[in-house]
């Protein structure tokens, strides 16, 4: 090494340890920014000691270059390298380590080459992806009941005939039709599902496994409940409503006053991406906020203002370019008998066909329901859908 390549190792450490104090703060104000630029200039150092380093050698080959009181002067005798030397090549494995790799050497990329010392950052508690859990339990009535099978009586819709004018002294002809009753029946259907879970993982997971299965159980439940729902509902003849103006006349005209003071529209994402894209002649969004609440969304029909509720996609499918529209009161429409909420119980002794919770090692978790959906009144609510085809 030659005076030059001294005088350049010495500005890289200098330069290198000037960086290390800017990136860490330790005795100066922390600034990323001037550390970075100081390793710029190591880079660049290192590159003019690589050149400086070329010529010097192609000059002792040759018999030109200055003596170097550093190295050995024998020949044939061992070159000693300097502290400096040493140093200059560990920064540089450092800033380059590339350029030092070889197969031999210890790396984390390669398991059995020290891969296997690295830890790996892997949580254990259980995340959830953003996803919407939809129930139409909350959009009709529930009642619980006491027995598996049961009736409630309710009276006809009819008119009640008029009386006719009577005449002093005059007889009365007139017989006025009694109203006629119907039943309402009910029969409690078991419904059930079971899940195992292997006691090695409950006992060895920090993550709360029962919390998780009980938690999955109650979405099975919801999708259950679900199902039956909208089996009821697109039992009904589906309408083809005109656009917005048909939503109007089904709320003012068919459910009328009887049931338009509580009716809801029920919708997809694709429902809710429609309403949301008309606006009236003054370029005005038919769709208002709630006063009450901005993200809730309504719509004016006649004398009334209908509450939109929007059902994810996956829940509330359309069909190709029709999309599904129920408008009306639900609660009034669908009723779900409820003999026993759902119920848990967890064995692991318990056999459910060939399956041994005892001899496997595992429990058995076991959901059951008991109850029934029906039809209440058919007339509370109107199954719809608006073809967004029809326009184009």
């Amino acid at each position: 090494m030659n005076k030059k390549m001294r005088e350049i190792m010495a500005q890289i450490q200098a330069k290198t340890a000037e960086a290390k104090k800017y990136q860490s703060g330790d005795g100066v104000e922390k600034d990323l920014e001037k550390a970075g630029q100081l390793m710029d200039e190591v880079d660049a150092l290192h590159k003019e000691y690589d050149l400086e380093k070329r010529i010097y050698e192609a000059e002792k080959d040759q018999g030109m270059g200055e003596a170097d009181p550093h190295s050995g002067s024998g020949e044939g005798e061992e070159k000693k390298f300097t502290g400096e030397e040493i140093i200059a090549k560990e920064v540089k494995a450092i800033m380059k380590p590339a350029k030092y790799a070889n197969d031999k050497a210890l790396n984390e990329t390669t398991d059995e080459d020290g891969g296997y010392t690295v830890p790996e950052d892997i949580q254990t508690q259980v995340n959830h992806w953003p996803e919407i859990v939809y129930s139409f339990l909350d959009d009709i009535s529930v009642e619980p009941v006491s027995t598996n099978k049961g009736s409630r009586t309710y009276q006809k819709k009819g008119d009640a005939e008029a009386f006719v004018d009577l005449d002093e002294n005059g007889a009365i002809t007139n017989e006025i039709t009694a109203p006629k009753f119907e039943r309402v029946s009910y029969a409690i259907q078991d419904r059930a599902g079971f899940m195992p879970v292997s006691n090695d993982l409950t006992a060895d997971s920090d993550a709360n496994i029962s919390a998780i299965v009980t938690e999955w159980l109650a979405r099975a439940n919801i999708a259950t409940a679900n199902a039956k729902i909208l089996a009821i509902i697109k039992a009904k003849s589906q309408q083809e409503l005109d656009g917005i103006d048909g939503i109007k006349k089904v709320v003012n005209v068919t459910l009328g006053q009887a049931y338009k003071g509580t009716a809801k529209i029920i919708t997809n994402d694709d429902g809710l991406n429609y309403l949301d894209t008309l606006a009236d002649a003054n370029g005005r969004p038919l769709l208002n906020p709630d006063p009450t609440n901005a993200a809730n969304l309504q719509l004016r029909c006649g004398t009334v203002v209908v509450p939109i509720k929007v059902v994810p996609n996956k829940a509330f499918p359309s069909t190709g370019t029709k999309i599904p529209f129920v408008i009306g009161d639900l609660k009034a429409g669908i009723r779900k008998y409820d003999r026993q909420s759902m119920s848990l119980k967890a064995s692991d002794v318990a056999t459910i066909g060939d399956f041994n919770a005892f001899a496997k090692n595992m429990t058995l978790i076991r959901a059951i329901l008991r109850d029934d959906y029906k039809e209440l009144d058919k007339d509370a609510y109107v199954y719809a859908c608006i073809d967004t085809a029809a326009g184009e």
